[in-house]
């Protein structure tokens, strides 16, 4: 199937987006969280996803709050 670039877009505007910056300061998390993603051949989005999902459920958080 043939890039469409019209496509992408409509796809991405159906999407949600979140951003997460770490600073000078924590540019040790930051390698942590890499180096754990690499050596367990993570996608950091797929991991992140998840850990909040699991924290989300543990504080009891329902989909409809």
């Amino acid at each position: 199937m043939a890039y469409s670039a019209e496509s992408q877009k409509k796809y991405n505007n159906k999407c949600n987006f979140v951003r997460l910056k770490y600073t000078e300061k924590e540019s040790d998390e930051y390698n942590r969280l890499i180096n754990y993603v690499e050596n367990n051949d993570l996608k950091i989005s797929h991991y992140l996803k998840e850990l909040i999902k699991k924290d989300l459920n543990e504080k009891g958080v329902s989909y409809n709050d």
